[in-house]
């Protein structure tokens, strides 16, 4: 294969990892409290920014080898990575932008704006699965049996991957596919617009009911969007003193200005929407974003206990109502990260098998080869041909 050399793989280094992870699969297949020799190697899939991925070999593995690749974004299960590389698969492990909403409510405005943003991380993503294309001679992989896997945001990121047109690396082979072949979707926080942000009806309301006497002062709290939504002007904890101080200076009284700092917490207490702005979000809402043509074999899984198992719901109906065909599993009394308890762990590694059996990405034998390039629907939108 020729390849273009942005994408010549630069091996930065080999490392021999000591991994005692049972497998779920065949009793023959692993002992449990048995210890293996798992080689990783790391690349460099991104020069600008630096982005490295981290491969799980087989234990048989070889570069010229047409394998298939479970490609798992943002979230670390150990367990379900071992038990697929020893069936086989070689598991990639890429680093994204380092986007984490957990420091935000420590950093100034102008921190947060200089941060990478999560439209970087829908950059990343696509900058990989292309990367794991153009260097399947060194790799050992088919590149028409790339799964693409994650949990929560890392779920969505791996779907957004497939259908997300907007965002991507200019610098990029735009010739070579960006789409995975198959999706294995965690938990997914899909739609992210209708999870974390406020919309502008919904905080008037609010105030108007509990608070009136800061409805006039709404804008000093918040912009108000085209799409209406309303964006937070500071930090949420900046805005709960505002209130209190602007509440004081207009002599509103102590019970009236406490209603309204509960209103505020409307917005996220992480600060989210001060790093992800409202029109990035809407271009990223998995069922606002969802293309006319099939998914790919899709295997979407969560708990009915899930705190996001209304949003999950919504986005199930409204792909369904689309005409999207795709495997849902739901567990009975799993939360969030359900695939991680004792009770899920092992029944949701064998569905996911059981799927990707199914749709011959295991056992990992050959495939026959395609065509690598892009086909023209990727260039178009979800009102396209897509």
């Amino acid at each position: 294969m020729t390849l273009n050399r942005r994408f010549e793989p630069a091996v930065i280094a080999v490392l021999f990892v000591m991994l005692a992870l049972p497998a779920f699969g065949d009793e023959d297949s692993s002992k449990a409290g048995e210890t293996t020799a798992t080689q990783t190697k790391s690349f460099l899939y991104k020069a600008m920014p630096r982005r490295t991925l981290t491969v799980y070999c087989p234990d048989d593995w070889k570069p010229t080898d047409t394998r298939p690749a479970l490609v798992i974004f943002r979230c670390n299960i150990p367990a379900q990575r071992e038990h697929f590389r020893r069936l086989g698969m070689v598991i990639i492990k890429p680093q994204l932008a380092p986007v984490n909403s957990g420091q935000l409510p420590k950093l100034s405005l102008d921190e947060i704006a200089a941060l990478p943003r999560p439209r970087n991380q829908v950059e990343d993503s696509k900058s990989v699965i292309r990367y794991l294309r153009a260097n399947t001679d060194s790799l050992g992989i088919d590149p028409h049996r790339i799964v693409a896997t994650g949990t929560s945001g890392g779920g969505d990121l791996a779907l957004q991957s497939y259908i997300n047109l907007s965002f991507q690396d200019s610098n990029d082979d735009q010739s070579i596919s960006h789409r995975p072949d198959a999706l294995v979707l965690y938990c997914p926080a899909f739609d992210g617009i209708d999870i974390w942000f406020v919309k502008t009806d919904a905080l008037l309301e609010r105030t108007k009911i509990e608070a009136p006497s800061f409805v006039p002062h709404l804008p000093r709290f918040a912009r108000m969007t085209p799409e209406r939504y309303s964006v937070p002007l500071d930090h949420r904890a900046s805005l709960i003193k505002l209130a209190s101080q602007l509440g004081q200076e207009e002599g509103v009284a102590d019970a009236e200005i406490a209603q309204f700092q509960k209103v505020l917490e409307l917005f996220n207490a992480r600060d989210w929407q001060l790093l992800h702005p409202v029109e990035d979000a809407l271009k990223m809402s998995a069922s606002r974003i969802l293309p006319k043509e099939p998914l790919p074999p899709t295997m979407i899984l969560f708990g009915d206990r899930d705190h996001l198992s209304k949003y999950q719901n919504a986005f199930v109906d409204k792909a369904r109502a689309a005409g999207k065909q795709f495997e849902l599993k739901v567990y009975k009394g799993g939360g969030h990260s359900f695939m991680t308890q004792p009770a899920f762990e092992k029944p949701s590694t064998q569905d996911v098998e059981a799927f990707l059996k199914q749709h011959g990405y295991l056992p990992a034998v050959v495939a026959r080869k395609k065509n690598l390039r892009t086909p023209p629907s990727d260039d178009s939108g979800p009102e396209g041909k897509s």
